[in-house]
């Protein structure tokens, strides 16, 4: 596995552009090393999934969409490294579900949501900015479904 992540990072930095200098900045930032034959098997798929979200939001390579549903623990895990706004969020989206107005309560179609407003392609990367609008949307969504429930 460990070849295939170390293929799949320098694949990566060549359609990203990346120099020599950005890329070793880039490993650095994320891992403290600066050669990706240094890491760890965990350290290199931090980097190559990284590297992949970062190719998918510049368009250089196509969205992934073979994610796995996340186990209790991945999903617990997850929750607790959400930021307060981020579990807002949820829980706006999830409300609107149980009063009936959101069809699919699902992380993708909260993700596809999230694009659809502020043009990124999971909660996850949303900016603080980008946070409050989603925010501040739910609850506008939740006021009209009040008004015409």
């Amino acid at each position: 596995m460990t070849a295939n992540h170390t293929a799949a990072i320098h694949t990566l930095k060549s359609k990203l552009a990346l120099s020599d200098d950005d890329y070793r900045a880039l490993l650095s930032n994320l891992t403290g090393k600066t050669s990706s034959k240094g890491m760890t098997a965990t350290e290199q798929r931090q980097v190559r999934e990284h590297m992949q979200h970062l190719a998918e939001r510049m368009g250089v390579v196509p969205a992934t969409t073979r994610r796995q549903p996340l186990t209790r623990e991945q999903f617990a895990k997850a929750k607790a490294a959400a930021s307060p706004r981020e579990r807002k969020v949820w829980a706006l989206w999830l409300q609107l579900h149980r009063d009936g107005l959101v069809d699919n309560p699902s992380r993708a179609a909260l993700d596809a949501w999230v694009h659809r407003q502020v043009g990124v392609s999971a909660l996850r990367f949303a900016s603080g900015a980008q946070l409050d609008t989603l925010i501040e949307a739910l609850k506008a969504w939740q006021t009209r479904g009040a008004e015409h429930g």
